[in-house]
């Protein structure tokens, strides 16, 4: 070792960018590193003589203390607080959690240890914000599935429901019918909410200007929360325009208010709504796990109300998790503004403590200026009502074919999309019309759709999906299909979409 040796490791020491310390084996600081000062929230040399135990939090220090005792009966170096919970005190009496490595160092006064401290604070925010990804990716996928099924069971109940109302001139019985149609339409309110936070690519995104939807969805929304709180509306110029649904936006703002004014309650308040130029630094971009530098439209709802626990605030996003009690609220309102949000490349943050009202901002990435996003073209359709009718679910085929069938059409119905196409082949020119569920076993709809214009060029296909993947109606238009009818839907729309299909005639 060379006479420098010393001078070396003190600048080693005292340039460190984590903390460093050591201490004797009574626990003892003898020397320690500006990092660890500033960490701790010392003084420089406040800490030299001090007991490591005054950096561990009083609940820990048996823990500590036992560890300690383990690693000078056996020194060898070692890392702890990455597998399990460790926390150093600062001088304020906060927690900070920490990982630290010890190094046994034999001197000729004895064994000394060298302590090195790393914050993970950062770390275990993004981590929190991870799992929480996860789960609500997880669960979006679980609720993808079920509104699926939850289509199908409701574009029945609707359509076999119609149909009976048809059939019955008893205004008792008509209107119990009218009360089951209205309870379908509500579980279909249900599941849009599910669609929008499990698959919000469903959403047509070009480039708009936030200020029109969102002025527009206030002032339908003063028509509707209580007299008592006051809704502000307050608009940035500079605000950039966002490649995003303005229908789903305008979700987004009524979920936000409506939670703002139920958190307000029976009290008089304020809720105030903003849009405003956000420029996004490299911290944002750290702290916001898919965000990046550049400039951001910041849509911010900010409230009166009490506020909300930490613990409150980390589940906020959770699929039906709510404060409200039972018949007040399903849970759903700011998973689907989180689903919406993180589907146009945004992020949402929650700014709330009690006592201290809730803000809650929506960031969505700037775009180019707003273009005119041009209609697909229409495709040429040949003459006739022979319609060729393609569905899975055997109760849906036999209510839609019943449907139409009533409404003048001659309909041609199968259960397997590929046996449709085997009679699309053997006759092409005799259908008018091909209408197919996308989620079908063996053959998608859309791989039908593909299969049937490429035997017949021009031919009109309706796709019919509540979930149509990750596909953009844009990019659906692009490769031939004339339309697209979402479930569940009822069946005056399914034939007024056929209608309008087969009645254009050929370009």
């Amino acid at each position: 070792m060379t006479s420098s040796s010393p001078d070396l490791f003190r600048l080693a020491f005292e340039s460190s960018p984590s903390g460093k310390l050591v201490t004797d084996h009574t626990g003892t600081i003898l020397l320690v590193n500006h990092e660890t000062e500033r960490l701790f929230g010392y003084d420089p040399g406040e800490m030299i003589g001090m007991s490591v135990e005054a950096l561990v939090p009083e609940r820990l220090r048996t823990r500590h203390a036992s560890d300690r005792g383990a690693f000078h009966g056996a020194p060898q170096a070692r890392r702890m607080g990455a597998g399990r919970d460790l926390y150093g005190l600062r001088k304020d009496g906060t927690e900070i959690p920490i990982e630290i490595g010890l190094n046994p160092v034999q001197t000729p006064e004895g064994l000394l240890i060298l302590t090195s401290i790393v914050d993970i604070s950062a770390r275990r925010a993004l981590e929190a914000q991870l799992r929480q990804a996860q789960k609500l990716e997880a669960v979006g996928t679980l609720a993808g599935g079920i509104a699926h099924d939850f289509n199908n069971l409701l574009r029945s109940i609707i359509g076999y429901t119609e149909l009976a109302e048809e059939a019955v001139s008893d205004p008792a019985v008509r209107a119990d019918l009218e009360q089951v149609r209205r309870a379908a339409a509500r579980g279909q309110e249900l599941v849009m909410r599910m669609l929008a936070f499990s698959r919000p690519s469903e959403a047509q995104r070009v480039p708009i200007s936030l200020a029109p939807p969102v002025r527009e969805a206030v002032d339908l929304l003063r028509a509707t929360i209580p007299s008592l709180i006051e809704i502000r509306w307050h608009g940035d110029d500079e605000a950039p325009p966002v490649r995003a649904d303005s229908t789903q936006m305008q979700q987004v703002l009524m979920n936000l208010v409506t939670n703002a004014a139920q958190a307000i309650g029976e009290a008089s308040g304020r809720i105030d709504v903003s849009l405003s130029l956000f420029r996004a630094d490299e911290a944002f971009a750290a702290s916001h796990p898919g965000a990046s530098r550049g400039l951001y439209a910041r849509l911010s709802v900010a409230d009166t109300g009490p506020g909300m626990s930490e613990e409150t605030r980390q589940h906020a996003f959770e699929p039906f998790f709510t404060t409200k009690p039972v018949g007040k609220g399903t849970g759903l309102g700011l998973s689907m503004v989180h689903g919406i949000v993180q589907a146009a490349g945004g992020v949402v943050d929650i700014d709330s403590r009690p006592g201290a009202g809730t803000t809650v901002h929506v960031y969505l990435p700037a775009v180019e200026s707003p273009a005119v996003v041009a209609s697909p073209p229409p495709a040429a359709v040949p003459t006739g009502p022979h319609i060729l009718f393609v569905d899975d679910e055997e109760a849906i085929k036999e209510l839609s074919r019943r449907q139409l069938e009533n409404a003048g059409f001659r309909v041609t119905a199968f259960s397997s999309s590929l046996k449709a196409l085997e009679e699309f082949r053997r006759r092409p020119d005799d259908f008018a019309l091909v209408v197919t569920d996308n989620t079908m076993p063996r053959m998608s709809g859309l791989q039908l759709a593909q299969e049937v214009l490429a035997l017949r060029p021009g031919m009109r296909v309706l796709l019919v999906s509540g979930l149509v993947d990750t596909l953009a109606p844009e990019v659906i238009y692009q490769r031939g299909i004339a339309g697209l009818l979402r479930k569940p839907h009822t069946g005056a729309q399914l034939v007024a979409v056929a209608r309008a299909l087969t009645d254009t005639p050929n370009s």
